[in-house]
């Protein structure tokens, strides 16, 4: 016996179609298609077993077809589930973050949907099964069969009452032959008389060649023609023959003796109604009897559709619950990995947010928020840290070097003053500088170590600006110094010096910016603009725009205002640093915003401190 196999293209299709199903997007646009189809075709077999489909009628191709139909997607939704279970299962074991909520979040789905369903089933079979058997029994069987027979008899008992009046109405021609036969009119009458006695329909005598000796009644449709020479015959015999092969009449047939050749012929109508009953009676019974015949494959199609039809709705329950453990368990995986990337010291891991708007979505947004906050307030701790560093150092550097300054000094200035000689004289002027550039860099330290607290009082800030302005104005002919002041009178509370000497600052940074490119381009049009306007009604902005060179493109622009961090060649690094610091001691902001052609400084300063 040879083997059958399985062709390779047959094997590299399913496989085909099993990777494609197990892309995450298309497998639960897949999962919900199939769920939609299931609740559909679950409906469809419904209609389709209780012959309910509208202007269709079902067939057992129909059946056939639906059935077949639930089969192919209660397969597909069993592979979805086995999937499911099996890969919550695989991630379990591998111990992946996630893969014990999921469990259990799977168990308790699939236990509140499993006990109604079963429960739901196990009735629902029983109350069949009692069902079966009180319309299937012995007794109901026995009840039917006696209705038929009592129809049979009602009929038979009409055929047997319509042969004794032929009988009785022949009789009476008969021992009456002179009488009655000898005058047709006489016959006429006798005929009237029994048909309204007995409450026939019909009646009429004729002889064996269709002439008509007398009649009464409703006779149109009962002529001699209707007689057949076969029931002519059976009556020459002696019977009495029932002629009628209509169901709403009965009809008999009787040979006078003392006649040669002469027939009676009586009929009776039956009422309608009991004929249709007793033909309802009759179609039910035999309904009944096919049924009660076939009652075991009844219970074995209907407990093989219902299984189907329960599995089916089981496993459609099972997938739904699965999808909703999906959208609850995947926000709380996400956010142990998240907790456990913070954990290990990354502050900027998130939390993809979720399109939901329910309790979960608040839960993740208010985590990030907290995150954020965290990674700033370290960021913070570390800068103050750092700071703290660099005051200490700075500190120790004032005070070790300023000490031996001050002798320096006064006896380069000494040997200056004594000394004749004209290379002595340059020597000593040249110790004298370099002592007051030493003295200068000490001082900056000594500002960034032990900057003071600011002493706030209520100064008009677009004066102090406008001040500024026209004092750089005045000094730097060469560079186009603006002013922009949105609100005319600008009060505020600030320590007035420590501002002064912030502004004074970035406006110097700015020139050396603009002084800068003049060397590199010869002829350029230096702009500084120093602008005052309010922001969200809480602070008061200083903006100063210089179309300088700018940072360099290489420079790492988050560390521009770290201690001894600067981009000109002798600069010490400490004065955005000492801006910053005395901004932050007056609970303001400070950012550089670097442009294509340029450099912001932006200073936000509370309306009240």
């Amino acid at each position: 016996m040879k083997k059958k196999i399985i062709p390779a293209s047959f094997l590299r299709l399913i496989s085909i179609i099993i990777f494609w199903l197990q892309k995450p997007s298309r497998n639960r646009k897949i999962t919900i298609s199939l769920l939609v189809l299931s609740f559909i075709f679950s409906i469809v077999t419904y209609l389709v077993f209780t012959n309910s489909l509208p202007l269709i009628e079902t067939t057992s191709a129909i059946a056939v077809t639906t059935l077949t139909i639930d089969v192919i997607l209660l397969f597909l939704i069993c592979f979805k589930v086995i999937r499911k279970i099996l890969l919550t299962w695989i991630e379990r074991k591998k111990g992946i973050v996630g893969s014990k909520i999921s469990t259990k979040f799977i168990l308790t789905f699939a236990l509140i949907v499993l006990i109604p369903t079963i429960t739901l089933a196990t009735f629902s079979s029983l109350f069949f099964n009692i069902g079966m058997k009180n319309w299937f029994n012995d007794r109901v069987l026995k009840l039917t069969e006696q209705s038929n027979i009592v129809a049979d008899a009602y009929l038979k008992e009409y055929q047997e009452k319509i042969k004794s009046d032929a009988l009785i109405i022949s009789k009476d021609i008969d021992e009456n032959f002179n009488t009655i036969f000898l005058n047709l009119k006489k016959l006429n009458i006798y005929i009237n008389s029994q048909i309204e006695t007995r409450e026939l329909t019909e009646a009429f005598v004729f002889k064996k060649g269709g002439i008509v000796l007398a009649k009464a009644g409703f006779t149109i449709t009962a002529t001699p023609d209707l007689i057949t020479e076969y029931e002519l015959l059976a009556a020459d015999s002696g019977e009495i023959i029932l002629t009628s092969k209509r169901k709403d009449r009965v009809r008999a047939l009787i040979k006078l003796k003392k006649v040669q050749n002469t027939y009676l012929s009586i009929g009776k109508f039956i009422d309608p109604q009991i004929i249709n009953q007793i033909e309802d009676i009759k179609n039910q019974s035999i309904i009944y009897k096919n049924l009660f015949d076939q009652r075991k494959r009844i219970e074995t199609n209907f407990y093989m559709v219902f299984f189907l039809i329960s599995l089916l709705i089981l496993l459609i329950s099972i997938l739904v619950s699965l999808l909703f453990a999906d959208n609850l368990i995947n926000p709380i995986t996400n956010l142990i990995k998240t907790a456990n990337k913070i954990k290990s010291g990354n502050l900027s891991a998130k939390v993809p947010q979720i399109s939901s708007k329910d309790e979960m979505s608040l839960l993740i947004k208010t985590f990030n928020q907290m995150t954020e906050r965290l990674k700033d307030q370290r960021s913070e701790l570390q800068k103050r840290e750092r700071n703290a560093a660099w005051s200490d150092i700075a500190q120790r550097i004032a005070h070790e070097i300023k000490n031996p300054l001050t002798p320096i000094q006064l006896s380069a200035e000494y040997l200056k003053s004594k000394s004749k000689n004209k290379e002595d004289k340059s020597y000593a002027n040249t110790i004298i500088k370099k002592v007051s550039s030493i003295e200068s860099m000490v001082d900056e330290f000594s500002k960034f170590a032990k900057l003071p607290k600011p002493i706030l009082e209520n100064i008009k800030l677009n004066k102090l600006c406008s001040d500024l302005i026209l004092f750089y104005q005045n000094s730097n002919q060469n560079i186009k110094f603006t002013y922009t002041n949105i609100n005319k009178d600008v009060h505020i509370k600030v320590d007035e010096n420590q501002i002064s000497m912030v502004i004074t600052n970035l406006i110097q940074n700015s020139i050396e910016s603009i002084n800068e490119v003049k060397l590199k381009k010869g002829i350029f049009n230096g702009k500084i603009n120093l602008s005052i306007y309010l922001k969200q009604s809480n602070f008061y902005v200083i903006k100063i725009d210089d179309n300088g060179v700018g940072l360099p493109k290489s420079f790492p622009k988050n560390k521009i205002l770290e201690p001894y961090i600067t981009t000109k060649k002798t600069g010490t690094g400490l004065g955005l640093a000492i801006v910053l610091k005395i901004i932050k001691e007056h609970n303001g902001n400070f950012y550089i915003n670097t442009k294509k052609n340029g450099t912001s400084a932006i200073i936000e300063l509370p309306k009240n401190i």
